[in-house]
Order: structure tokens, then sequence, then C-alpha cells
């Protein structure tokens, strides 16, 4: 991830209870660990990468075909990534962050 120089508050509130949800998922070698890889892929290009996350997943999809690894998630993968987002935009406007956060200083 390559930030812009400023993140806004709103910015931020996501990125807290992004981080947090997105460390307690599995490992990519570990079950299950593509949703978290998937997540992970949205830090690529954020923010802009929120705008349309359905293109982050595709990207990810078409990414993992590539590799050799087996394919192991166990769930439905776009319900469960649309659904941890959702998740993490109600935790970021249940707790909203109220500072800016500027890299350039």
């Amino acid at each position: 991830m390559c930030p812009p120089f400023r993140l806004s508050p709103e910015q931020v509130s996501f990125l807290i209870p992004f981080f947090f949800h997105l460390f307690r998922l599995p490992g990519l070698e570990q079950p299950n660990g593509e949703l978290r890889a998937c997540l992970g892929r949205l830090l690529r290009d954020y923010p802009t990468s929120l705008a349309d996350p359905l293109e982050s997943l595709d990207a990810f999809i078409e990414e993992d075909k590539q590799l050799v690894h087996k394919w192991r998630y166990e769930g439905d993968l776009e319900r469960d990534y649309f659904n941890a987002l959702a998740q993490i935009q109600k935790a970021a406007e249940d707790e909203p962050y109220d500072g800016e956060i500027d890299f350039r200083s």
C-alpha cells in the first residue's frame, strides 16, 4: 500500500476495523485463507479500490487461478467478502475516528 499524503477521518475510520478484521482471518496457507488475501488486495490501491470492491475481488480470483496451489476456500468467497466489508463499514460508522493522518510530517 502506498498511501496518499493525507488520509481523511473516514478513511482512517475504515482502516482501523479493517486491519483488526483482516488479521483475525486465517493466513493464505491455511484453509479459507483466500478471504484474508482477497481483502488484503484492497490495500493495493486504497482508497480508490473501495469505489469498486467487486473489481478487486475479480482481480484476486484471476490472479489466484494462475497460481499452482489448489483452491481451498470452503464457502462462498463473494458473499463472505462483502459480508466482511459490511461488518468493517458498520464498525467504522459505530466508532468514527475524528483526527487526520498526514504522512508528510
